[in-house]
Formats: C-alpha cells, structure tokens, sequence
C-alpha cells in the first residue's frame, strides 16, 4: 500500500505543534491585551483619585476654594488626556465645573452615588469616552458642613487608539512567531526524522536471504538506538529461527526418505517376478513396517506443531503420580527383561498433580524408553518419584553409556541424537525428549536432564502438586 506523503510522521507532529503553538501564542496575546487594558484603567483610576484627594481637601478649607478651585478644575485643559472636575452641592445645584464639560460630559452620565466610591467608563452620544471617578465630599461654607458629589472624568481617548493598535500588534507578531516556529520545526523534525528514514531503508533491503544484515547504530538517538537494539534482537532471532527450519526441514526429510526409500526399494524387489508367496508376504510385512514407522514420524510431528502453535488441549484432572509410576513400569519390565535390564521402581507416597493422564503417561514413558535404549545389557533403569515442598519430582535414571558434555545443551532440540548410530540402530528419530520437554512445560513444569559419559544419565521431571485435600484421583 502506497502511502501519501500528509499522512507521515513529520506533517503530524508539525501541524499539532503549529496548533499547540497557535493556541498558546493567542492566549498569550488575549491575557497580555487583558492586563494592558487593565492596567490602563488602574493607572487612570490612580490619577482620577488623586485629583479627587486634592478637590477634597480643598473643599475642606474655605480659604483654599475660593483661592485654588477654579484652577484645580480648569488644569489639565491641553493635551490628549484632558482631565474634567465637577462639583455638585445638595440638590445637584452646580458648585464648579470644568470649561466645556458640560457639553463634553454631561452630569447625567455619571453613575448616582450617596456614600462611598464609583469607578466605571461612560461613553457619550457622540462617541467621546471617559473613566470616571464619583465620590461624596464634605464641604464647609459659613462654618456649615454641607455634602457634595465630586465627579471626575479623564479623556480614554488616547487608551483607545492604543488598546486598538495593539491587537494588531499582536497579530503580526504572533504570525511571523508562527511562521518561524513552523519552519524551524519543519526543518528540525526531517532532521531528526532522517535517522528513522535511513533505519527503514536498510530494513527494506532485508529478504530471507539477508537475515544476517543488522540495522547501524552509530550517530543514532538514544530512542532509535533502542528501537535498533529492539530490531537487531528480532533479526537475530528470525535469523536463529530461520536456521533452525532449514535444519528442521532438512531433518524431516531426511527421516521420511529413509522408510520411503526402503519402501520403495522392497516393492521394487517384490515386483520383479518369479518370487514365492513367502516373499511377498516378507516384502508387504516390510512395507508395513515403514508405514507405521512413518505414521509415527509424523503424529511427533504434528503433536509439536500444535504444542508449539498452542492447540495443544489439556483435560486437567488430578493424578496419582505415584499410581502411573507403577502403571509404567509395568508396561516396560517384560521388554527390559528381554533386554536384559534390571528395572525398579520406587513409587514414593501418594502424590497428586493436576494434569492430562495420557500426555503425562507419555512423557515419562519417552524418559524410560529412552534410557532403555542407551543401556546395556545387564544395566539398570530406576523409575522414582517423592515430593518436593510444593511440587513433585519424577526421576528416570539409568547406568547406560551416558552422554558427552557438549551434545547436553542440545539434547531437547528437535532431530538431535547425541549416539546417533546407536539411536538410528534402534529406529530412534530424535523426538522423544522434545517431546516430553513439550508436555511438561505444558503442564507449568520443568525438565532436565544431567550426564557423563560412562557414568549414566539422570532425567528429571517437576511438576505442581495438588493438595491432598483435593484429590479425586481418576
């Protein structure tokens, strides 16, 4: 499937960062235009009280106000934030008010107060805006404390134009920020993403038959580096992997020409004529052999394709370990008689595991058989059980040829004989112990398997108890 280039990594990242960006750019702007807009009127409202302080304690002094009313309210007339005065006796009756405040402010707009303080903007009608401040003051006159209202007002004219400049300000600013920031990061994320580019191209030049290429770590990030570790693990286990099917084909193919051959080479014979009916029936008894030997081969075979592909079904019931321990040895003791081998066993108290009879079975009698197999005549093989804490231990040990130290790592590998002339003697394939290893691990135990050579081999199985309480052997 061919992928667009919007749908990469690089374009999702960029656009969700120019989205993170934005959003946090124009919150930024909002919150600064909020705190210019508040800070003007706390700056306004600081110079309205002052003015208004300094009314007052003119009111306060008869001496005062007839002297320096008049210019107090008529001070600030010049320049862009003109300040306006006005003051109201009882009943609203004019006491003094800035030139042309009537005209530019009038009274009415004003909020109503009895006591204490209002601040608040007000807008007239044809569109001039002010801040104003409204406070009562005590006033004297004739040695009569008589109550004003005090209304100042101070042209926002100016605080508009710049509040209004400043969104656009803003805008442009934060634009050109966004514009940078995005071809920054355009420019940082192909720079970044490289690496991870050059890591899919060489991946992409891997086929079965490059299993042995590995991804180069130098001048990596420490996250590619781990996603390269991670990668070169799998490559080395498919590589593993992969060997070990060649060699696993190579084994199956190997066993299965082996009976067909013979096979083949027996009908051949048969089929040349001029043979008598003991013959034939020689021949067909021979070809039968080699069928059962391969229908053998390959129940193996798929019993460990489904344990390895986990198909293998389990029916869980409680065993008496002890029981089957004697069960199996009575199936082999006519043939290690004939064998001339000595076998016992030693059953042990009454043990339950929890567990499929027959899998188990199996994967004991595979341990005898086996041992059987490697010892000489006038040997011994000893079956054994006793428990271990919270689990039982199943031992199959034998006083055969035992087995070299180096084929040991290898003895549960699949097709592995470590004799492997004496194991193809006795038509052995290399199966029994995989899958023994198989059913026990299957079961949540352990297997293993401890040797020398001359010395015997030991065969060890552990596997989970159930509590006496439980039991309800079958």
């Amino acid at each position: 499937m061919k992928l667009t280039n919007f749908n990469s990594l690089s374009n999702h990242f960029i656009i969700w960062q120019f989205v993170s960006l934005a959003i946090f750019t124009f919150s930024i702007c909002g919150a600064l235009y909020l705190a210019l807009s508040t800070e003007i009127a706390w700056v306004d409202d600081q110079t309205l009280q002052k003015r208004y302080l300094t009314v007052r304690a003119m009111l306060a002094s008869e001496e005062d106000r007839a002297f320096w009313l008049a210019h107090e309210v008529s001070e600030d007339m010049e320049g862009p934030r003109r300040i306006f005065v006005r003051i109201l006796g009882p009943g609203g009756a004019l006491i003094e008010e800035t030139p042309d405040m009537a005209k530019l402010a009038p009274a009415g707009l004003f909020p109503t107060v009895r006591n204490g303080v209002r601040h608040t903007n007000i807008q007239t009608t044809d569109g001039n805006k002010f801040r104003v401040y409204v406070a009562s003051a005590p006033m004297i006159k004739d040695g009569i404390w008589r109550k004003t209202i005090v209304q100042v007002a101070i042209d926002t004219t100016l605080d508009e134009v710049v509040l209004a400049k400043f969104p656009l300000t803003m805008l442009a600013v934060a634009l050109l920020a966004l514009a940078v920031a995005t071809i920054l990061s355009f420019m940082m994320v192909k720079r970044l993403l490289r690496p991870l580019q050059l890591i899919a191209r060489e991946i992409g030049t891997i086929d079965h038959s490059k299993l042995d290429r590995r991804v180069r770590l130098s001048g990596l990030t420490c996250e590619l580096q781990q996603l390269g570790l991670a990668f070169n693990g799998l490559m080395g286990d498919l590589e593993s992997a992969y060997q070990g099917l060649r060699q696993y084909a190579d084994n199956v193919a190997h066993e299965v020409r082996t009976p067909l051959n013979n096979m083949l080479l027996g009908l051949e014979l048969a089929g040349q004529g001029g043979r008598d009916a003991e013959t034939y029936e020689e021949a067909i008894n021979a070809v039968q052999d080699e069928c059962r030997q391969l229908v053998t081969l390959v129940d193996r075979l798929l019993f460990l394709a489904r344990v390895d592909g986990k198909q293998a079904d389990i029916e869980r019931h409680p065993l008496n370990i002890s029981s089957e321990i004697q069960r199996i040895h009575e199936y082999f003791e006519a043939s290690a008689g004939e064998a001339g081998i000595r076998l016992t066993c030693s059953p042990g108290e009454a043990v339950a595991a929890s567990g499929d009879k027959v899998l188990l079975r199996r994967a004991i009698a595979n341990l005898v058989a086996n041992a059987l197999a490697h010892t000489p005549k006038g040997g011994a093989v000893h079956i054994g059980a006793q428990r271990k804490a919270a689990s039982v231990e199943i031992t199959v040990s034998d006083t055969g040829t035992g087995i070299e130290e180096a084929d040991l790592p290898y003895v549960f590998d699949r097709f592995y004989r470590a004799n492997a002339p004496r194991s193809s003697k006795f038509g052995r394939v290399g199966l029994g112990l995989p899958i023994a290893k198989s059913i026990v691990e299957l079961h949540a135990g352990s297997i293993s398997l401890a040797s020398g050579v001359g010395q015997g081999t030991l065969a060890k199985i552990t596997l989970p108890i159930v509590e006496r309480a439980t039991i309800s052997f079958r």
